[in-house]
């Protein structure tokens, strides 16, 4: 049973079908559609789209720079692999735009050296393939693990779901079946229909003084791996790849979350700003906490007389992806400490060295951003590389934070 899960968590985040549109069909008790034929194209009013860095959420793409650039000769994605370089590990967060470059630039001198013994052309990156690289990397941990059925049935016995709810021959005979879910492979879509029979569910349950059902850890995409487990028709599975970020941040505004939740101090003031608490999370976690939240909001949508947002088809997959996306664009850096970085890790040397290398410097950063930072950068190692062995000066390893704090002093002069 583990290695069918694992198989198919394997196909999920890097398979073909990754990227097979869902087809969600089903209607609410109400007659909205929750479901239709997704596949659709970012919205072009989106204004992630003039942001660069953003978050390039097709994986496709950074997937097929890995390869073009030869990462995968060295690299394993898949935890079985075995190769040179180290493994990328879903598991693992690797942070922020120049977080995830940070690791790419410190690994730099490594790589050069396999690659001398590989015959292999060191790679250098246009802003867009870095950019789409970068996001791929990103990425990596957004499915997590998959869930236990064991567990995920218990779970279902324990938080009451089966005295309206049956599932296979378990729990109530004429309650709602959730037998249909079993062919979606996301666990988005068991948070779409919970979200949107949320206020009749917890009508019910105030009814009957049932307790409206929270969870913690990964006891969602436990249930999910309950429900998927009863798909025994492999043919009728639908998968549902990554959503659009862009499409995201529109729903984030036109389903009102912004008139309670802010993003980094931008919208509403009355729930926790989420640029802070959705850092370093994956779906389960994301939709934990979105679910953990709906009878408190609830509470207050009653207070203030407001509709209920429901979401159809793709949109709570976009919603998802859009708030994983927010970490993604890097903090504006601390001017005054990336000078001393600037002088300690001796790039004044060669970079300030005449009045002419430093215009040329500070003409070529003043306007750029992360990732045309990060792509001069990269694109100059192999330069940097052999000035810095003749001058005998160590490779100047730099963090995330130390990359944002030179580039907003290099910004500032």
């Amino acid at each position: 049973m583990n290695s069918v899960r694992f198989r198919k968590f394997d196909i999920l985040l890097f398979g073909s079908i990754f990227f097979i549109a869902a087809v969600l069909s089903g209607c609410d008790q109400s007659g909205r559609k929750e479901a239709g034929v997704p596949g659709r194209n970012p919205s072009a009013s989106s204004t992630m789209q003039a942001q660069k860095p953003h978050l390039v959420s097709d994986l496709i793409l950074g997937r097929k720079v890995f390869e073009a650039k030869n990462c995968n000769q060295c690299h394993s994605i898949f935890e079985r692999e075995r190769k040179i370089g180290p493994k990328l590990k879903s598991s693992r967060f690797y942070g922020s735009f120049l977080d995830i470059f940070s690791i790419l630039w410190n690994h730099a001198p490594a790589m050069a050296v396999q690659m001398r013994r590989e015959v292999l052309d060191r790679p250098t990156f246009s802003t867009t393939e870095l950019n789409e690289l970068v996001s791929f990397l990103y990425m990596l941990p957004y499915l997590g693990e998959p869930g236990d059925a064991r567990r995920g049935v218990a779970l279902l016995e324990s938080k009451s779901c089966f005295k309206c709810h049956s599932l296979g021959r378990k729990g109530r005979r004429d309650g709602v079946p959730l037998d249909s879910l079993a062919v979606y492979q996301s666990p988005v879509v068991l948070l779409q229909r919970m979200w949107n029979h949320g206020p009749e569910m917890i009508g019910r349950m105030a009814k009957t003084g049932t307790s409206i059902p929270s969870f913690s850890g990964t006891e969602m995409l436990d249930i999910f791996a309950a429900l998927t487990e009863e798909a025994k028709d492999t043919s009728k599975k639908v998968f549902l790849g990554v959503g659009f970020a862009e499409n995201g941040e529109k729903l984030f505004t036109d389903k009102g979350c912004i008139k309670c939740h802010s993003i980094f101090g931008e919208g509403g003031k009355q729930a926790p700003d989420l640029g802070k608490t959705v850092f370093q999370s994956n779906v389960s976690k994301l939709t934990t906490q979105i679910w953990n939240h709906v009878g408190r909001m609830r509470q207050l949508y009653d207070q203030k007389n407001l509709q209920w947002p429901y979401f159809t088809e793709t949109e709570m997959n976009d919603l998802i992806v859009f708030l994983y996306s927010l970490n993604y664009l890097d903090r504006p850096g601390d001017a005054a400490k990336g000078e001393k970085i600037f002088v300690q890790k001796r790039c004044i040397e060669c970079h300030f060295k005449t009045k002419e290398d430093k215009e040329k410097l500070l003409a070529a950063v003043k306007a750029s951003n992360a990732t045309q930072f990060g792509a001069e950068l990269w694109n100059h190692t192999s330069a940097m590389e052999a000035a810095m062995v003749t001058q005998g000066v160590p490779w100047p390893e730099m963090s995330g934070v130390q990359l944002r704090d030179v580039l907003a002093f290099l910004q500032k002069q």
